[in-house]
């Protein structure tokens, strides 16, 4: 796996920059000295923080062509999903450059405002609307950080220039609630958020696995980000985090059936280091075909149950919820 050095340039006279990870920030995303084709590149920043009740999820980004800003709610209890959002087609929005450095991203109409903004070790999310079938609609969440490290990967794709840069944070605390017309949502202790912060210019159709855990195991942190996108030769975003150290792996295997995304989901990374299984309880299934656009993603909630190795000592996790997600796009 290569390792990337602080101030690593995204492209070097016009050509994409070798690949490899890093622990966050050492890629300088100098987007404009690349060759990118017209209306190719994607940009954006995810959220999403999940308690045992219910999980929310924010998003500012684009695709070019258009931006897509909403805010997801969905109720692990009640099976209820709340969609506040909006779809702006040939409109772009302004995004930032570094994960690592503060920043301001937002985006206001008359009827929708939202604004995510980084101050240090806390990020800022912040939505005003007046939604059709809900009403009067608000959001204020606040997102600090509890780990110094977070995993970069840079990838490449199969065409000249098309490649994938993200950077990956767990074990965010959160605060803060969300209203949805009369009803309120309060995030508790237990509540934690991710952040996937994208950029990259992407094949028009491809398709990706993803995980994310974040939570308290006998009274320490632990959280763990894994998945496979891109040409992972070079680098892998395989990562787990206990009790404040870092742990990165690379090649996780996951093993799950397309055709019944409720089966048992399994997780072995190569060292031996992360073993898991997992048993869905719920679908976050989502969709959406407009014109040329293709997407579907099943995002699938479930306890894992099975074991870490840290520093040669075997450490049993039970019943640690998470997710992992299987995504089909063509966009």
């Amino acid at each position: 796996m290569n390792k990337l050095e602080k101030g690593h340039k995204l492209f070097v006279n016009k050509k994409l920059n070798t690949s490899g990870y890093g622990f966050g920030g050492e890629v300088i995303y100098n987007i404009k000295d690349g060759h990118i084709p017209f209306l190719s590149l994607k940009e954006w920043d995810f959220y999403q923080i999940t308690n045992k009740r219910f999980s929310i999820y924010a998003i500012i980004g684009h695709v070019s062509y258009a931006t897509s800003l909403n805010i997801t709610l969905f109720d692990f209890e009640t099976k209820k999903n709340y969609y506040i959002g909006k779809l702006t087609p040939f409109k772009k929005v302004k995004m930032d450059n570094n994960a690592n450095e503060d920043s301001y991203v937002s985006y206001k109409s008359k009827k929708y405002s939202i604004s995510i903004q980084r101050v240090g070790k806390e990020r800022f999310i912040k939505m005003e609307a007046i939604d059709k079938i809900y009403g009067k609609c608000s959001v204020d969440i606040k997102l600090s950080k509890t780990l110094d490290d977070s995993v970069l990967v840079l990838l490449p794709f199969d065409k000249k220039n098309q490649f994938y840069l993200d950077q990956k944070e767990c074990l965010l605390k959160a605060s803060g609630y969300v209203n949805i017309g009369d009803i309120k949502y309060e995030l508790d202790d237990d509540s934690f958020g991710l952040l996937d912060w994208a950029r990259g210019v992407l094949p028009f159709k491809h398709e990706w696995v993803w995980g994310v855990g974040s939570g308290i195991v006998d009274g320490k942190p632990f959280g763990f980000n894994i998945g496979s996108f891109a040409n992972t030769k070079e680098a892998t975003e395989n990562i787990f985090f206990y009790d404040g150290k870092t742990y990165k792996m690379n090649y996780v295997d996951i093993d799950f059936d397309k055709n019944d995304y409720f089966r048992k989901w399994t997780y072995k990374s190569d060292d031996g280091s992360f073993v898991f299984e997992m048993v869905p309880f719920y679908d976050n299934f989502t969709k959406t075909k407009v014109l040329w656009v293709d997407n579907s993603c099943h995002q699938m909630f479930g306890h894992f149950n099975g074991y870490i190795i840290v520093d040669g000592k075997k450490i049993e996790i039970k019943d640690f919820l998470a997710f992992t997600e299987n995504a089909h796009n063509r966009w």
